[in-house]
């Protein structure tokens, strides 16, 4: 048998290839659909008896009608069926997996731990920003979740818009800038987009629109320096969390907050003793999740260049 784990109609595209129960490989493209060359390259290996997709696109499109996004929500070109009709490959039946389940399966099922916590933080999923689960004889099972609009990533894309870097792609130079700046001249300004845990008290999707000052360039160090300092902020309470509800010392990672070098070494090794994450825990690894969160097959055997960004002590 032949499986194929998809991650495309997004920014960037992934195709994961099992054959027999073994992992062959895992292709991304920065492309929103897979390049013609890497259908080809895994048709090679053999057609897909079974393709899994990272998401669910109707719970996607609903979520996007309730944020307005009607062009995208009412567009039948990107449904996943579609676009495998377009890609030839209409003939493969298609398993649906929720976005989180895809970040949380890629991370425990490459991870060499038995029982660990999972936590998976990105700016959106189809309806889920940040989940945390519970692993254990592997099996994943979710214990804790926040919904859209209350989401870290949007909120973080959201500020680096604002300060004129492109979002989704360049929130490592917001880090970056933040280095530059005092947080405290715009901490209570950023703290007050928050209400709790998670809790925003307005959606950033479209951006931070009521941003009270003008912004110089000798500002945006300032502003920066502050949205890292809220961003760790809650990602502590986070964490607290994933303690109190396992109280686990082995944690995986996932999602693309776990990208935010800074914060990780501040915030999240000091609270377990083992960590573990992929090179990219972001969307390009869901591809690899879509498949193992149905087949549930571990591959801690297998070499994936494991990320750098999180200290590993295994």
């Amino acid at each position: 048998m032949i499986y194929w784990g998809i991650n495309a109609l997004n920014h960037g595209s992934s195709l994961s290839v099992f054959k027999n129960g073994k992992f062959i490989s895992n292709k991304f493209d920065r492309t929103d659909e897979l390049e013609s060359q890497t259908i080809r390259q895994a048709l090679d290996i053999g057609a897909p008896d079974r393709i899994f997709w990272y998401e669910r696109p109707w719970i996607k499109k609903a979520r996007q009608l309730r944020a307005g996004q009607w062009k995208r929500a009412f567009d039948l070109d990107v449904l996943p069926r579609t676009y495998l009709n377009r890609s030839r490959l209409h003939y493969a039946p298609v398993t649906y997996t929720p976005h989180h389940a895809s970040h949380a399966a890629a991370g425990y099922y490459t991870s060499p731990f038995d029982q660990c916590a999972i936590v998976v933080l990105d700016a959106i999923g189809e309806f889920e920003c940040a989940t945390i689960w519970q692993a254990q004889h592997g099996k994943i099972k979710k214990i804790w979740s926040r919904t859209y609009p209350n989401s870290l990533g949007l909120f973080y894309s959201a500020f680096t818009h604002l300060i004129g870097l492109t979002p989704i792609q360049e929130e490592f130079k917001l880090q970056q800038l933040s280095e530059q700046g005092d947080y405290t001249k715009y901490y209570n300004d950023v703290k007050n987009y928050f209400t709790g845990i998670l809790d925003l008290n307005r959606n950033l999707h479209k951006g931070v629109v009521d941003w009270p000052y003008t912004i110089t360039e000798e500002d945006k160090p300032h502003i920066a320096a502050a949205v890292q300092c809220i961003f760790e902020e809650q990602l502590s309470l986070i964490m607290t969390v994933v303690k109190s509800l396992t109280g686990a010392d082995s944690l995986v990672y996932m999602g693309g907050c776990a990208m935010n070098s800074k914060a990780n070494k501040l915030i999240v090794e000091p609270k377990f003793k083992y960590i573990w994450s992929l090179p990219n825990p972001g969307d390009p690894s869901s591809s690899i999740g879509a498949v193992l969160y149905h087949t549930q097959q571990r591959l801690a055997g297998v070499d994936f260049g494991v990320v750098k960004h999180i200290k590993i002590n295994v």
